[in-house]
């Protein structure tokens, strides 16, 4: 029987606070060899809503950017 040669890929998630952080962070990888995988995803990890006396004047949301990279 042949075996067949299996071949490796390393795999990373970059994550940022804020888009322009996560652009940096993907363009550097891209620099060493990473290849982007699909598209960036936006999570909303939490939301406040802030109040003034009984009046809702806003919500805050905290979000997550992420990027899924590959290294063949």
């Amino acid at each position: 029987m042949w075996k067949q040669k299996r071949k490796t890929m390393d795999y990373k998630i970059v994550t940022s606070s804020n888009s322009h952080t996560l652009t940096e962070k993907v363009g550097l990888l891209i620099g060493e060899g990473w290849e982007p995988v699909g598209s960036h995803q936006v999570v909303v990890n939490h939301s406040q809503n802030r109040f003034r006396g009984n009046q809702q004047m806003d919500t805050l949301h905290e979000t997550e950017y992420s990027q899924t990279m590959v290294k063949k």
